[in-house]
């Protein structure tokens, strides 16, 4: 057993040091000098699985478990999307303001071309995930070993999938055209134009579909976790794909699909379970590591969002956020908190802060975790579905206002009126996606993006006026990989 362990560790690290190494450039790097080989590494289904938990791994608590606590700051898929999307959407902002440059500049919607490192560190960590994602599909259909079996074959080919297109999702919200590394070949990858945003959707599309098709309808692989995705991931996710490619037919389906699985998906009645590892509504989570003797149980993103009531909160919500709530919403009373920074030293001054998580920097214990890092979950689905249907799909604007109604029944508010037009009813539309998934995955700013409210509502938030310009709508592509690669060529306006 010792044996069989140790060789687990070792194509472990083998696989993981490429994808550490693949934050240095895109995916440019050389294949190692010295490595075992595919055949090797996926030569049964358990080392093959440990390949894939081995992504999972460094998705969660970033290249290192040493410094996990601060893998929000520096891993996209453990927290960074949600700092820098809620920044740039105006969930929140940074306490320090000009103290961090960095997330000063996403706050005030003013991106320069240097010194951009929380930026740039989202699209390298994402192409590595890219990068391990490629090396799993690659690596299962190059292996002619028959103890890799059919059902782990099409089912880790699957999940890798699912999270390359959910890697590619992002990288396409936040910088437009990207390019479309689909192998882990130096010789292809080492100077790739962009690829057009509309063929990175295309592929996103059909890697989800393949993920629908090929991976479980329960939670067998995280032996009774939601912290594998399954085929209700995959469908979640294509619902929100399809919603932003306005395929409203598609997006209301797959949405459908997941609201329909009620013996394994329900909305907590109570909002402090919503973001458990328990949590009902919870379609995936991240799993993170418990090593990490400075973080202990809290997840990477509560250790930068999270804090006590006297402690300085490190990221503070925008009263353009804390007006939008309606009297009574529970959502206000139990997903938010206050500070009153005087541990500081400082004069007591009141502030706001995200606490959908509640364990934090203050209060993080030894033992096992009470809350994952939440991916994907049901909320979400009614609210794209509800989406989908103001736009013609399903049953309507009726069936549309109820699967809002749906929402705020369980935030404790009234039913909006079936009298809604069509513009009052999109302008519901914003407000409950933005009450019910703020400071989550950088939801605020793609949506006022797509949308083509961003230019009319962000300059109401004081720091972001005036405004710049719309070219920071898209973040710029790091200067190194311009640099690097000359095929890349920045995005508009930044020089």
């Amino acid at each position: 057993m010792r044996k069989k362990l140790i060789n687990e560790k070792i194509y472990l690290l083998i696989l993981l040091l490429p994808l550490s190494v693949a934050c240095k450039k895109l995916v440019t790097i050389p294949p190692p000098k010295h490595s075992i080989s595919t055949e090797q590494m996926f030569e049964t289904d358990n080392q093959a699985e440990g390949a894939l938990a081995g992504i999972y791994s460094v998705m969660i608590n970033g290249a290192s478990t040493t410094q996990t606590q601060s893998a929000a700051l520096n891993s996209w898929s453990a927290g960074l999307v949600s700092l820098l999307g809620s920044l740039s959407g105006g969930d929140y902002y940074n306490a320090n303001l000009s103290g961090d440059l960095d997330f000063y500049e996403h706050a005030t919607n003013n991106l320069k071309i240097q010194g951009r490192a929380r930026s740039d560190a989202m699209w390298t960590t994402a192409y590595s995930s890219i990068y391990g994602a490629n090396s799993i599909v690659e690596g299962v259909a190059a292996s002619t070993s028959s103890k890799l079996s059919a059902k782990a074959r099409k089912e880790l080919t699957a999940e890798a999938k699912l999270v390359r297109a959910m890697a590619y999702f992002y990288l396409v919200n936040f910088y437009g055209d990207v390019p479309l590394v689909l192998t882990v070949n130096f010789h292809e990858t080492i100077a790739m134009e962009k690829t057009p945003a509309a063929k990175v959707y295309d592929q996103v599309i059909s890697d989800l579909k393949d993920a629908w098709q090929n991976l479980r309808d329960d939670f067998s692989t995280g032996k009774g976790e939601r912290v594998r995705p399954n085929k209700w991931a995959a469908a979640a996710l294509l619902s929100r794909v399809y919603l932003y490619t306005k395929n409203y037919t598609g997006a209301y389906e797959m949405a459908s699909e997941v609201i329909r699985q009620q013996q394994i998906f329900e909305l907590e009645t109570d909002l402090n379970k919503s973001f458990l590892a328990t949590s009902k509504e919870a379609i995936w989570q991240l799993k993170q590591t418990t090593q990490n003797t400075r973080m202990g149980n809290a997840t990477p993103y509560g250790m930068q969002t999270v804090t006590s009531s006297v402690r300085i909160a490190n990221f503070r919500l925008t009263d353009q956020l804390l007006n939008t709530f309606e009297a009574g919403d529970k959502r206000r009373d139990n997903w938010v908190a206050q500070t009153n920074n005087s541990e500081a030293g400082q004069a007591p001054v009141i502030s706001w802060f995200p606490a959908k998580y509640k364990l934090g920097n203050h209060n993080f214990t030894s033992t096992s975790p009470k809350e994952y890092f939440m991916v994907l979950r049901l909320a979400e689905l009614f609210l794209v579905r509800a989406e989908a249907q103001a736009h013609g799909a399903g049953d309507g604007l009726s069936a549309a206002i109820d699967d809002l109604n749906v929402i705020r029944h369980r935030a404790g508010l009234e039913d909006l009126p079936e009298s809604l037009s069509n513009d009052e009813l999109f302008l519901a539309i914003e407000k409950e996606r933005q009450l019910e998934l703020f400071a989550e995955w950088g939801h605020r700013w793609f949506d006022l993006k797509r949308t083509g409210r961003a230019t009319v509502v962000l300059p109401e938030i004081p720091m972001k006026a005036p405004w710049r310009g719309d070219f920071q709508l898209l973040y710029p592509i790091p200067d190194k990989e311009i640099q690097e690669n000359g095929m890349l060529i920045q995005n508009p306006g930044y020089f």
